[in-house]
């Protein structure tokens, strides 16, 4: 690691140590964390097409939240920046940010609701979000180029019912996704979306749920009239929360979704569902599964969907299904591991390649493992270390060019975190 990194690190390292010497700080918390990560290809490329590029990325992140009680309501709000330095790839350095505020209200009759508003933005990667469409999309997937990816979101949402049997719900939401690199500005995206549904309590420890959920957005085909394609999507589920026993819990959802996309020239009707499993005995172990099929872009989250970003453009048409499984062990008070693994695969219909009318299908499955350890010296500070692997194998008709290829990334990464609260 080059001096000027170590002179990064080494006022944070000064800091974790500190932490006793604040006072009290509710209900606000203040921190700072410093990580570094190797990637063995960062542009996530098939080798056989361009080189792999491996590279250090060092982010050192400063963050801010308060959590504050007004009466029977309440306000919370967060805000970080992320300063990114790669040690070679200096066309990727950049700032990225995160800030969130939402409101909480409760009044009399068991009425409560939600209101607030929440910005992201990070140098873009490519993989399993969107991926660049148009006439030539090399320059910008198969070479390191700066990229901000920004998505803003605003919500608003409603229950009659609280912590009684019966409760009705609904909400509304309004996302955008916008690139600064001109080459995807045909993903750029905007939606809107509404839910509602009612929840019915059998027992303290069973409900059952029916959800109903309505997505209408567009994003941009280019051309002299700036034309748009227009998605909507339509889903009803009928969900399901079991308290097994004192250590495990179980969600459920399974329901029907109707799609109507430009890309798609028509309507597709596929089946949905998703099953989360807690289990956390009274031992050192805490598991958690999730399986989820949907058509949702984000393939991180195995919930239930209500209607958040569905990125159906172009190249997104998929239908997907997602496995994922999380463990922690508790070795001692301080130290602890934690492995993930999920996959997914992706069915994609109807993409068009690059320049022409030809439209292929097919699916990619992407694996990723990741371990890591955590080690807290204080009760405000937190460091950890560990590595993981991502492939993604896609099939010959998607494989090809800068479409969807095929690629495989190792990781490693340190970090060390401090917050004063």
């Amino acid at each position: 690691m080059k001096k000027e990194n170590v002179a990064i690190l080494s006022p944070l390292c000064f800091c974790l140590f500190a932490g006793s010497a604040w006072a009290d700080m509710e209900p606000f918390t203040l921190g700072a964390s410093e990580t570094a990560e190797h990637q063995s290809n960062i542009n996530h490329s098939n080798p056989s097409i361009s080189p792999a590029v491996a590279d250090w990325l060092f982010t050192t992140e400063l963050n801010a939240s308060v959590n504050q009680s007004l009466g029977r309501d309440a306000f919370i709000g967060s805000a970080a920046v992320d300063f990114n330095h790669y040690r070679h790839t200096h066309a990727l350095d950049g700032t990225g940010y995160q800030a969130a505020a939402e409101f909480d209200w409760n009044t009399v009759g068991d009425l409560s609701g939600a209101f607030g508003a929440d910005s992201h933005r990070r140098q873009y990667v490519s993989g399993e979000t969107a991926e660049v469409t148009g006439t030539n999309p090399s320059a910008a997937s198969e070479i390191n180029v700066r990229n901000l990816q920004t998505d803003n979101h605003v919500f608003a949402k409603i229950a009659l019912g609280g912590d009684a049997r019966w409760q009705l719900f609904g909400g509304m939401d309004a996302n955008e996704r916008n690139f600064s690199n001109e080459a995807f500005k045909i993903q750029n995206e905007r939606q809107w979306s509404a839910n509602a549904g009612t929840h019915y309590a059998t027992s303290p420890d069973l409900n059952f749920g029916l959800v109903g959920s309505y997505v209408n957005g567009y994003y941009p085909t280019g051309g002299l009239n700036e034309a748009r394609s227009n998605f909507n999507s339509k889903s009803a589920d009928i969900t399901t929360k079991w308290k097994a026993s004192g250590s495990s819990t179980i969600d459920a959802s399974a329901g029907i979704t109707s799609e109507d996309n430009d890309a798609l020239g028509g309507t597709r009707h596929f089946a949905n569902g998703s099953l989360n499993l807690s289990w956390k005995p009274p031992s050192h172990f805490g598991v958690n599964l999730g399986l989820k099929r949907s058509s949702d872009a984000d393939t991180s989250s195995t919930g239930v969907s209500v209607g958040v970003v569905n990125a159906n453009n172009l190249n997104d048409t998929s239908i997907n299904n997602v496995a994922l499984l999380d463990v922690t062990y508790e070795l001692t008070a301080k130290v602890n591991l934690d492995a993930t693994v999920d996959y997914t695969q992706r069915k994609y219909s109807n993409l068009q390649l690059f320049g022409s009318t030809t439209v292929v299908s097919g699916s990619t499955r992407t694996s990723r493992f990741y371990l890591t350890a955590h080690y807290q010296p204080t009760r405000t500070t937190d460091l950890s270390c560990g590595g993981g692997r991502e492939v993604r194998r896609a099939d010959a008709a998607l494989n090809v060019g800068a479409l969807l290829p095929s690629y495989t990334d190792n990781y490693l990464q340190c970090a060390a975190a401090i917050h004063f609260d």
